[in-house]
């Protein structure tokens, strides 16, 4: 599994909750783009594992 990973994706949850917490339903254009932005990055990490995953699970075979 690359470096990190695990870690980065556990900060990231707790910048999105705070986040989402922080703007409620509404908030602004700016506070709105910076959640999809942390959301995509936290997908993206998420993808990489899954990634490591299979292939941990391929080589096992």
């Amino acid at each position: 599994m690359p470096a990190m990973i695990p870690e980065k994706i556990a900060f990231l949850d707790s910048e999105i909750t705070g986040l989402r917490s922080r703007i409620g339903d509404g908030g602004n254009s700016v506070q709105r783009a910076k959640l999809k932005m942390l959301r995509d990055i936290r997908e993206d990490y998420q993808k990489s594992i899954d990634v490591a995953a299979r292939r941990e699970q391929g080589g096992a075979s």
